[in-house]
C-alpha cells in the first residue's frame, strides 16, 4: 500500500464520515426551542437564550447568548414586542448579518398567526402593553402548529437540501397538537372561571373556552392598589372563581395575598418544561391543561 493511501486510509478511520452541515438555530425562548427543535430534528441544531420561568420580558444580555447568535443561521424570536428590552442589543453585538430583521434567518412565530389583543391609541397610562398585540402566543397548542409549519418553509428556504424533512416533521407535530387540544376541549366544556395575573395566557384560555374574569395587575405592569385588590377579591367570591393563575416570575406577595383572602387556590401556571424537542412542547402544554383542569 503506498504512503498516500496509508494516509488516506488513517484520516478516515481518525475522522468518520463527515454528514451534511447541521442548521444552527436560535430561539429566544424554551418553549419556542422547543417547536423549533421539532422541526429541525437531527438536520439542525438549537440553542436557547432565555431560561425556563425567566420573565421573557427581562433576559440579561451575557456575552455567551451574543456567541450564540454569532454563529446562528436563523433566529426565532415570539415577536410583538415581546424581547425588545433586550434582543436587539445581542443582535448587535453578535455582528451576524444573517439573522437582521428582514432578512431570511429572522423568523417572528408572531408573523404567521392570528394575533390577539391589539391595541390603537396607545399612551403610558394603559401600562406596558404591547400595541401590536398579545405575545404570548405558544401557550395555545394550535397557534404552535401553525408556527410549525411556517418554521419549516423558512428552514427549508435556508436549507433546500432537507425541505422534505423539515415538513414532514412539522406535519406530524401539528397533528399530534391538533389530535392533543381535540381531547382536552370536550373536558373544558364547562369551566369554572379564573383570575389571571394578567393576559398572558389569553391565547390559552381562549383556545380552551375558559373564562377569565379579572387580573391582578389592573394594568400590565402596574402594582395594584388596595382597593383593586378589595374589588377582586370580591369578583372572585361573588364569581365562584377557584384558581389564581400567576406565571413562574410573578408568584409573589400580592398574588398569595389575593388567594388568602379569596380563597381561592393559586397556581403558578408553567411557561415550558425542561425536557427538550416536540415531546418537551406537548409535556409543557399537558402540564398546563392539567392544572387548568385541577389534576
Amino acid at each position: 500500500m503506498t504512503f498516500i493511501k496509508r494516509s488516506i486510509l488513517t484520516l478516515c478511520l481518525l475522522f468518520p464520515a463527515i454528514s451534511h452541515a447541521e442548521l444552527h438555530i436560535v430561539a429566544t425562548l424554551p418553549a419556542l426551542g422547543q417547536i423549533a427543535a421539532a422541526v429541525a430534528g437531527e438536520d439542525g441544531e438549537v440553542r436557547v437564550l432565555a431560561r425556563v420561568g425567566q420573565d421573557p420580558h427581562f433576559v440579561p444580555p451575557k456575552p455567551t447568548l451574543a456567541r450564540h447568535l454569532a454563529r446562528a443561521d436563523l433566529l426565532f424570536s415570539a415577536g410583538l414586542g415581546l424581547e425588545m428590552g433586550w434582543l436587539p442589543p445581542l443582535i448587535e453585538v453578535a455582528r451576524n448579518q444573517a439573522i437582521r430583521p428582514e432578512t431570511s434567518g429572522y423568523f417572528e412565530g408572531a408573523s404567521v398567526i392570528e394575533v390577539l389583543g391589539a391595541k390603537a391609541g396607545v399612551d403610558r397610562s394603559m401600562g406596558d402593553v404591547h400595541p401590536e398585540g398579545n405575545p404570548h402566543w405558544w401557550l395555545d397548542p394550535i397557534r404552535g402548529s401553525q408556527v410549525a409549519i411556517a418554521l419549516a418553509d423558512r428552514f427549508a428556504m435556508i436549507d433546500p437540501e432537507n425541505a422534505d424533512s423539515y415538513r414532514q416533521r412539522a406535519a406530524v407535530f401539528a397533528f399530534r397538537l391538533h389530535d392533543m387540544t381535540a381531547v382536552w376541549k370536550p373536558r373544558f366544556s364547562n369551566a369554572l372561571p379564573v383570575v389571571s395575573y394578567h393576559e398572558s395566557y389569553r391565547y390559552f384560555s381562549e383556545r380552551f373556552a375558559i373564562p377569565v374574569v379579572g387580573f391582578i395587575e389592573p394594568k400590565p405592569g402596574v402594582e395594584p392598589s388596595p382597593a383593586h385588590l378589595d374589588s377582586l377579591v370580591s369578583i372572585v367570591k361573588a364569581k365562584g372563581v377557584k384558581q389564581l393563575w400567576v406565571e413562574p416570575y410573578h408568584h409573589g406577595r400580592v398574588a398569595k395575598r389575593v388567594a388568602q383572602l379569596s380563597g381561592a387556590s393559586l397556581l403558578s401556571m408553567p411557561d415550558a418544561h425542561e425536557v427538550k424537542g416536540s415531546e418537551g412542547y406537548i409535556q409543557f402544554i399537558e402540564m398546563l391543561l392539567q392544572k387548568a383542569a385541577g389534576d
